[in-house]
């Protein structure tokens, strides 16, 4: 289903002046559709084929409309792009790179966004088809290369060359409406745009004043007078397609039990939350299922469920999951819970490629409602079923949570819960959830504290309300899965395919958006990075800012600790110390200090000491902080 388009909405662009050259004519034509469909930013490399798309974009009645941020690496280019996207997904942005190995940059960023379903609109420039499959120089086979990632591709052919013809600039148009379309459709994703330009691809003031015919022949494009254009007559306007937005689906009930728990993966949103809540059941969220809150959650649960699908007969033990979002983070909840034959899997997700790697999910619904027996019972039933004591100590611990969900800016749905508030399921439930916090938080604050873990805290409590908190791939996210509390924070993490790739530039990119005055935000909050020493260093060129660019108001902090700590987590701790140390901690021995300086950035090492109080200091732009151990640190010997 889709809501109304905008009947107000301009119906069509105006063609564009003429240039001189048909390949910037198109691209005039290419970006005034993209701003009047919503396109806010877009990201270029630097290159000499997708110059067009340059000259076409840096034009005065653009300039305000759609924002330029030029990045030297492709790859930067396209996780910054797909930053920008993941914090505004209706307003998609675009990323722009010549032919050739220049694309090949951009696959990361196109695979993070399929998996992630985040709008991402790829333009890749070409050469012509006279100059395909002849050895011409930088050209290789680029028409779907993205093919098994994108939503909608198309390959357009080179306008004709000193003057796109107005059935070319029509078509241009009506596919990047089509595109955009795909991109922000029910099922969301990357497009990809392919555009063939032939020379020139530079405008010129006035137009050659050669034979329109005879070089449109030469071109191998339609002669001059079989265009309107060429009579001299006022071109019409060219009709701008809008496809109405996808509405939300309808809720399809789920049924609810006593021993219900509700997992929250990555991007399961507040819906997660509000029927936790809602049926008083356990909250097990992931830190960027953006449910991470309320008084559902219990923090801390990765180590206490790994013990509860231990034991068959433990009392906490759930017999029915009700998944929404991508859960991709923990073991015992992706294998032992989801993938337990007594436990009965149901997803809430409106697309078809659902997550169940387990494969055991008995129904998948769109959009859940709770059908639950217990909250159409008689509230005035004085049947008691639980021990009076429990349930005077679960109703004070579920005001405890309460109070601390407000203090936190969660804003508990305590509404939905008043109407069953004196049933003795709704007491027993709220005993069965004020047990696994208590089990959780038992369990947690027995396991040992690292230093790491201690600077990842830091980083999270810093965040606040207006805030956003992306995490890298690395231990440190799950470090926050099992220690972290509520947070009113937004956190964003690339779990689509859970890679180091690109992550500063994305985070520059959510940044951008976030600080973008357009959206009239007095105070847009900070934007913060937690990465490990490994993903700082495969992305470091995510570093590198122009001196004419904007700059991202972005905090990045990098846990160094040598290495990849994740692996001596996993199951690969028990290989030979030496062969875990070469093959997977990979110690690289760089001063990453020294080298996100040299790029440009505010850069100093410090220690967990004094890494909340450098958080706590405003300061624009670019600051990257360096975590290490005391004993490691260059400091310590200068203090």
């Amino acid at each position: 289903m889709h809501e109304t388009a905008d009947i107000a909405a301009p119906s069509g662009i105006t063609p564009p002046t003429p240039t001189g050259s048909g390949a910037v004519d198109q691209a005039c034509a290419i970006w005034h559709a993209l701003a009047e469909l919503g396109v806010r930013d877009a990201v270029l490399a630097p290159g000499s084929r997708s110059a067009p798309l340059v000259y076409g974009l840096a034009r005065p009645d653009l300039e305000a409309r759609i924002r330029a941020h030029v990045r030297i690496d492709e790859r930067a280019a396209a996780f910054t792009a797909l930053g920008l996207s993941r914090h505004d997904p209706a307003h998609p942005a675009v990323v722009v790179t010549t032919s050739g190995t220049a694309t090949a940059h951009l696959h990361a960023a196109v695979m993070e966004a399929h998996h992630s379903r985040i709008p991402l609109l790829v333009v890749t420039a070409d050469r012509p088809a006279e100059l395909r499959e002849v050895g011409a120089n930088q050209t290789t086979r680029q028409a779907g290369m993205y093919r098994s990632l994108v939503r909608f591709e198309a390959d357009l052919p080179a306008p004709t060359a000193r003057r796109a013809t107005d059935v070319e600039l029509r078509t241009a148009v009506s596919t990047v409406a089509r595109a955009l379309a795909a991109a922000t459709s029910e099922h969301p994703g990357p497009v990809h745009l392919n555009l063939s330009f032939r020379d020139p691809l530079v405008p010129h003031v006035e137009p050659p004043a050669a034979d329109a015919a005879g070089a449109s022949a030469a071109a191998g494009a339609p002669a001059a007078d079989e265009d309107e254009h060429a009579t001299g007559e006022s071109r019409d306007a060219i009709v701008l397609t809008r496809r109405a937005r996808p509405v939300p689906p309808q809720p399809q009930p789920v049924p609810i039990s006593s021993r219900t728990v509700v997992v929250a993966g990555d991007g399961a949103g507040p819906a997660a939350r509000e029927l936790a809540e809602q049926h008083v059941l356990p909250l097990l969220a992931e830190p960027s299922s953006g449910a991470h809150a309320g008084t559902s959650l219990v923090p801390g649960y990765p180590a206490l469920l790994a013990q509860v699908m231990a034991d068959r007969g433990h009392p906490l033990r759930p017999d029915r999951a009700i998944v929404m979002g991508r859960p991709t983070l923990s073991r015992s909840v992706i294998g032992a819970l989801l993938g337990a034959d007594d436990v009965d899997v149901i997803v809430v997700d409106p697309h078809l490629d659902w997550a169940d790697a387990a494969r055991r999910a008995r129904l998948v619904v769109p959009a859940a409602i709770g059908e639950d027996p217990a909250l159409a019972a008689d509230a005035t039933d004085e049947t008691d079923t639980t021990d009076a004591t429990d349930a005077t100590d679960a109703t004070d611990a579920t005001d405890a949570t309460d109070a601390a969900g407000a203090s936190a800016g969660t804003g508990a749905t305590e509404r939905d819960l008043t109407a069953v508030t004196d049933t003795a399921e709704l007491a027993a439930r709220r005993a069965h959830l004020a047990a696994w916090s208590r089990a959780a938080a038992q369990i947690s604050s027995g396991l040992p504290r690292s230093w790491q873990q201690t600077a990842a805290l830091a980083v999270w409590d810093a965040s606040g309300a207006r805030d956003t908190l992306v995490l890298g791939s690395s231990s440190l996210v799950r470090d926050l899965e099992q220690h972290a509390g509520p947070t009113s924070a937004r956190v964003i993490a690339n779990r689509g395919l859970a890679g180091i790739d690109g992550t500063t530039a994305l985070a520059g990119g959510i940044a951008l958006a976030q600080q973008d005055p357009r959206r009239g935000a007095a105070d847009p909050g900070r934007v913060r990075l937690l990465v490990g020493d490994l993903t700082a260093l495969h992305d470091l060129t995510g570093l590198i800012i122009g001196p004419e660019e904007t700059r991202p108001d972005l905090d990045v902090v990098i846990v160094d600790d040598g290495g990849g700590r994740i692996f001596s987590g996993l199951e690969h701790s028990a290989a030979p110390p030496e062969l875990l140390r070469r093959f997977f901690t990979t110690p690289h021995g760089t001063d990453l200090a020294a080298a996100a300086a040299a790029l440009g950035a505010e850069a100093r090492e410090l220690t967990t000491d004094s890494l909340g109080t450098a958080l706590s200091q405003p300061g624009p732009g670019l600051r990257v902080f360096v975590v290490v151990q005391e004993e490691h640190s260059t400091l310590s010997s200068t203090l």
